[in-house]
């Protein structure tokens, strides 16, 4: 019985012997290292890297990471990951990549740690062998080609339309800013002459004013403007016939209206000055004319006013 067990204890001890010189050949095949196509670089000039992984067929590889590439070593291009031979139940991959060196000296790859699993076991990790490399401080005499000093700076990409379109929203909405600060700017002046006691056609009249005391037209246009609403202002609030009638007849019959009495002397100057523009052809100034404009509106605010108070 003793003779028994001592054989079965042999019999396994054996076998894991074997087991695990196998493991051992195994991993002893398992290998991670760079090759360059280059290893004494001139600053700034593209090296190009290939990392080959050896590892067993029936293992699921787990990517390398390489962000730890760090400055001066600058990562321009990763390639795609490709299986080059497979033999003796083992797997080769290489993965191509273009780094850059931006200053001068010697210097190595960073530590890169690859991972692999063999089915439901623990993951196994390979240290990527270094690359040295020495980036010469003087240039090449007999090389005259240009290189950067510099990494590129990546700018980001926009289409043209959608600068056509930001352009299109731009001037949209400066136009629709210029046109309401344009219509603020009539309509703030217009509510500070208005008043809910006045009559509706000095209301009416005042705005027109404004308007053509603000506007750039002809200057003798505006003289005409001016005194034709002041005529018809004087029609609809006194119940005259002013647009019919010339100056020195609406003068005239305003020598008995007593609501207007004390303002005739300035009518009569503003009505004689319209008609020698309209007459005379005498050619005002456009300040003048706007001033003209001006000077009316005071006149219908300050009958208007004279108005209310003889009511009260």
């Amino acid at each position: 019985m003793w003779l028994m067990n001592k054989r079965l204890l042999a019999l396994m001890l054996g076998i894991v012997v074997c087991v695990f010189l196998t493991l051992s050949s195994v991993l002893a095949e398992d290998k991670a290292y760079f090759t360059a196509d280059k290893i004494a670089p001139l600053i700034g000039e593209p090296v190009h890297l290939t990392l080959h992984i050896r590892i067993p067929s029936t293992a699921k590889l787990i990517p390398p990471d390489f962000t730890k590439f760090e400055s001066p070593l600058f990562v321009k291009e990763v390639g795609s990951l490709n299986i080059v031979t497979q033999a003796n139940n083992e797997t080769e991959y290489q993965l191509p990549l273009t780094v850059i060196l931006w200053a001068t000296g010697q210097y190595r790859t960073p530590p890169i740690v690859i991972s692999y699993q063999l089915d439901m076991a623990e993951p196994v990790t390979l240290t990527v062998e270094n690359v040295e490399f020495v980036v010469p401080s003087t240039l090449d005499t007999n090389d005259l080609r240009l290189r950067p000093l510099k990494p590129q700076i990546n700018l980001p990409y926009f289409p043209i339309w959608t600068f056509a379109i930001a352009l299109l929203v731009v001037v949209a909405l400066s136009v629709a800013a210029v046109r309401y600060w344009t219509l603020r700017k009539r309509l703030k002046p217009q509510a500070n002459i208005l008043n809910d006691k006045w009559h509706p056609e000095a209301n009416a009249a005042l705005i027109a004013l404004k308007q053509f005391g603000q506007s750039d037209n002809n200057p003798s246009a505006i003289y005409v403007q001016v005194s034709d609403c002041l005529r018809h202002y004087l029609d609809a609030r006194f119940a005259l016939q002013a647009s019919d009638l010339t100056t020195s007849e609406l003068l005239a019959i305003l020598e008995g209206q007593h609501a207007i009495v004390s303002e005739q002397q300035k009518l009569a100057e503003m009505l004689k000055r319209a008609d020698l523009v309209k007459f005379a052809r005498v050619i005002p100034k456009l300040n003048a004319a706007q001033q003209y404009a001006s000077v009316a509106a005071q006149w219908i605010q300050t009958v208007e006013q004279a108005q209310v108070e003889r009511v009260k």
